[in-house]
């Protein structure tokens, strides 16, 4: 009687068991599969998806540039991964975009983006890097860091981003804009070149002016 007692005990505990594994293995793939849904809704959107894919390439690849710690050398590298994140949104907006306002905007600065491309990638050619700056260093991670997250919100299930591909293509380049102005005037507190320091002044002056440009806009 008491072998049958404990084999009974013994197949209730087992199912109990199975039963908690179960539910606890059930919550976990819901979860998963909350988060990756989440995830593609966010990027597979066609108003978000053209718009939000060369911010995240842009954002990965400024994350994961090696500092060398020379303020000429290591803003060069991130003007150019910039402003190629730059010049991939206008292209976006250019080829899908409905607002004439916007798409002409976009097409008319691909065609001065594309000639600050050509101004880093030629300047780039002449800088080695030779003098570490951590101070450097830390403000530029910082100012990284802040656009890899604004980046990871707008991709995220609660972004701001609407329906319309122009409305979020506005609200993007503002932003871009911004942290164009953050970079830029971290590396004149430190830079030394004079081609990049030109640059970078002009492009804080000029960002500025676009985002007026932007902001004046019919919403």
């Amino acid at each position: 009687m008491k072998t049958v007692n404990k084999t009974l005990v013994h197949q209730v505990t087992l199912l109990l068991v199975g039963s908690l594994l179960f539910g606890s293995m059930t919550a976990c793939a819901q979860a998963t599969t909350s988060a990756a849904t989440s995830s593609v809704t966010a990027t597979s959107d066609p108003a978000k998806e053209p718009l939000l894919k060369p911010m995240q390439q842009m954002a990965s690849k400024l994350k994961n540039l090696a500092a060398s710690g020379d303020p000429d050398f290591d803003y060069a590298l991130q003007a150019k991964v910039h402003t190629q994140g730059t010049l991939d949104l206008l292209k976006a907006e250019a080829q899908n975009g409905k607002d004439s306002a916007l798409t002409q905007m976009a097409k008319d600065l691909m065609t001065s983006t594309q000639a600050d491309m050509d101004l880093i990638n030629s300047t780039m050619r002449q800088i080695k890097p030779s003098r570490p700056n951590q101070s450097f260093t830390q403000k530029q991670s910082q100012n990284i860091e802040a656009i890899t997250l604004k980046v990871q919100q707008a991709a995220g299930a609660n972004d701001k981003l609407t329906g319309s591909l122009d409305k979020n293509f506005s609200a993007l380049l503002l932003e871009q804009r911004q942290d164009a102005i953050d970079l830029a005037n971290t590396y004149l507190q430190f830079g030394k070149n004079d081609t990049l320091k030109a640059y970078a002044q002009k492009l804080v002056d000029k960002s500025k002016a676009d985002m007026e440009k932007l902001k004046a806009m019919p919403k």
